[in-house]
Formats: structure tokens, C-alpha cells, sequence
């Protein structure tokens, strides 16, 4: 999991897009990777916070984030100020707490994130 997942935010920010775009980017194709996991595989969060300085290193290597930026305004949502990535060790605790996880300031119940799979399942079912 933890290899498909580094491919694909290497795949994301190999590619010409927008800062705003290689975010939404990771969040929609690298991050459900592993939130697919968080209720079958028990990850460690000491896991999860190298996954996440990874993810940092990544982006600082290919230019979207400067070494001596903050960190914390990665993870707030794009409306307070923020990039809007999400933290994959607290996306877990919360997953396993029952809690939430917010993108962009809006609370979903699903877990972490609204998902293509899950915006198709919820038109299949609001139908």
C-alpha cells in the first residue's frame, strides 16, 4: 500500500498542473489508497507520520512547498488559508474514533474524504 501510494503522489507531481490542482490531485488519487485500508490494516501511527514527512519531502523536492514553510498551513482546509492536503495520521485516528475528517471545511461522514467511488455510490442511492 505504502509503495502504490508513494507511486501515485510521484506520478501527481511529475505532472504540469497547477499548485491548487496537484493537491486536489493527491487527495483524489493518492491519499484513497490508504484510506481504503484504515478499518482493515492496523497502521501505526509512528506509519503514518513518515508517510505524511514523505509526502512533505516530496512536495518540497518538486517545488510546491518551500523547506522553511510552515507546515500546519498544508493541512488547513484551501477556504481558512490553507493548501487543503490531508493528514493521513489524524484522517486515522479520526477514521478509527467513529469521527470525521474535514476537506476544504466540509464535514463528511465517510470517513476522510468524498471519493469518485463515493460520490457515484451516493447518486446511485440518492436516485
Amino acid at each position: 500500500m505504502k509503495k502504490e501510494y508513494l507511486r501515485r503522489l510521484r506520478l501527481v507531481l511529475s505532472i504540469e498542473l497547477s499548485a491548487k490542482n496537484k493537491i486536489q490531485a493527491i487527495g483524489s488519487l493518492a491519499v484513497p489508497v490508504l484510506i481504503y485500508t484504515f478499518g482493515i490494516i492496523n497502521w501505526h501511527q509512528e506509519e503514518l507520520q513518515k508517510l505524511d514527512r514523505k509526502t512533505r519531502k516530496l512536495l518540497t523536492n518538486h517545488g510546491q512547498h518551500h523547506p522553511k514553510a510552515d507546515v500546519d498551513r498544508l493541512y488547513v482546509p484551501r477556504k481558512q488559508g490553507g493548501r487543503g492536503l490531508i493528514q493521513l495520521s489524524l484522517c486515522s485516528r479520526n477514521f478509527k474514533t467513529g469521527g470525521i475528517c474535514r476537506q476544504d471545511g466540509i464535514p463528511t461522514n465517510t470517513g476522510c474524504q468524498n471519493t469518485p467511488t463515493q460520490h457515484r455510490l451516493s447518486r446511485v442511492t440518492h436516485s
